[in-house]
């Protein structure tokens, strides 16, 4: 396969939610003996900082320059590995910095998808955003 990057993002990467954490964990490594590093797992950063979340490991030697670049545009990103066999890289994501474009986001969304999320609870909204 001749593939330069592929990228999965779920609300259960590093975050054991469901089944579709399984799903995602049990095939990474073979995903990983194909495409190595090339596979990237994006997933939401939910753990606080007073508790460790046991499925990252961190790892800054990966991506410097970009992390520097998220950083300088306000972007909150962990980068390491998720702690399952074969151990992809992953990239968290803070989201909490866009609860208060909650609504500009959403009109968005329905501006241009028509996405409606007028009767979405939490569940949807948290990983939306």
């Amino acid at each position: 396969m001749n593939v330069e990057l592929i990228f999965e993002t779920s609300w259960e990467v590093c975050n054991k939610v469901g089944g579709i954490h399984t799903v995602i964990s049990t095939k990474a490594l073979n995903i990983i003996n194909e495409l190595g590093d090339n596979y990237i797992t994006i997933g939401p950063d939910v753990w606080r900082e007073e508790v460790k979340n046991p499925e990252f490991i961190p790892d800054d030697s990966l991506f410097p320059e970009w992390r520097a670049v998220a950083a300088n545009e306000g972007l909150r990103v962990k980068v390491g590995r998720w702690n399952i066999a074969g151990k992809p890289i992953v990239l968290l994501l803070d989201f909490t910095p866009y609860f208060g474009q909650q609504n500009e986001i959403f009109a968005k969304f329905w501006e241009t998808y028509k996405l409606d999320s007028i009767t979405g609870q939490w569940d949807y909204v948290e990983p939306a955003l």
